[in-house]
């Protein structure tokens, strides 16, 4: 068993963002929990006995601050079924019509046309993706540098995650602003330093696995720690450019007031998703305030 330091992820993030809590979270975990446990046929014991150590209700409560019960409810019921397809991979089509009733109740009744579309085609892009990791994993193949960073985009869901901004902050966005090359470079890069550091905290307890580290020491010849050391300037860098493409925003008229909005939920994503990582069993176990503290985290 080895070691290796890791960044602390909330402190590059939390000088340029307010994390904020939705008041509704402890309700909206309770009654999220209840639910998976009390859906037939959906969860397996051992994911039962995982999943309040997740705390998957805090994890949509720091993404989406300002969301009503209702809202909050429906994405943690999400990020449980996401969950469940990361964890099982097989569950991926065999359970797909686990979303289909917060589709159905949720989602649906209360989104635009173009923002169903554009969920549905992350949705496919994430089964696909998901996919084809699993078979590069089980030809023990391992992408490319920039392979991997646009497959894991799509793989870890966090496309999906980004589009719930849209829908928590009851947000109307022209498809020509969502489009714009300024919010898409901020998208991006949100996206990127979720996944990257998502990454980051998963090694430990998946060294073996594809894995931005596991890509880094393969492609440069790295050792771990020096891997660990060039992820976390990736996510460094790019929380540096968010910010300075959030500097050179364009005004959008009649629209400034919901591109802030949205702009704001991507912080929020971001700052919530960092500091989540450490407050969640999955990744650093009992372990999470000393590797926060520290950064050094036990290889499995």
């Amino acid at each position: 068993m080895g070691s290796i330091r890791i960044p602390n992820f909330p402190a590059l993030c939390n000088a340029h963002f307010e994390l904020r809590s939705n008041p509704h979270c402890r309700h909206v975990t309770l009654a999220s929990e209840k639910w998976a446990l009390s859906t037939p046929l959906f969860l397996d014991a051992d994911e039962e006995a995982r999943l309040p150590g997740a705390r998957l209700g805090l994890l949509a409560a720091l993404c989406f601050p300002s969301c009503d019960a209702s809202q909050l409810l429906a994405i943690t019921k999400f990020l449980i079924v996401i969950l469940h397809w990361t964890d099982r991979p097989r569950s991926l089509y065999a359970d797909e019509e686990m979303l289909d009733p917060i589709w159905a109740k949720y989602f649906r009744p209360t989104t635009r046309r173009d923002w169903q579309k554009r969920f549905q085609r992350h949705l496919a892009g994430f089964r696909l993706k998901r996919a084809l990791t699993a078979q590069d994993a089980a030809q023990g193949v391992s992408p490319d540098l920039e392979s991997y960073i646009s497959l894991r985009r799509d793989a870890c869901g966090v496309k999906m995650l980004l589009d719930m901004i849209i829908y928590a902050g009851d947000l109307l966005v022209p498809q020509y602003i969502y489009d714009h090359p300024i919010i898409r470079r901020l998208r991006q890069d949100a996206a990127d330093i979720i996944a990257w550091s998502t990454d980051v905290a998963a090694y430990a307890q998946r060294p073996h696995s594809g894995n931005l580290i596991a890509v880094i020491m393969n492609e440069r010849r790295y050792t771990a720690q020096a891997a660990a050391h060039f992820a976390g300037n990736l996510v460094k860098d790019t929380i540096t450019n968010f910010l300075i493409n959030e500097a050179s925003l364009p005004s959008f008229g009649d629209w400034d007031c919901e591109v802030r909005a949205y702009v704001r939920g991507l912080r929020d994503c971001i700052v919530g998703t960092l500091n989540w990582l450490y407050e969640t069993d999955r990744y650093f176990g009992d372990a999470a305030e000393d590797v926060r503290a520290s950064g050094w985290v036990f290889l499995s």
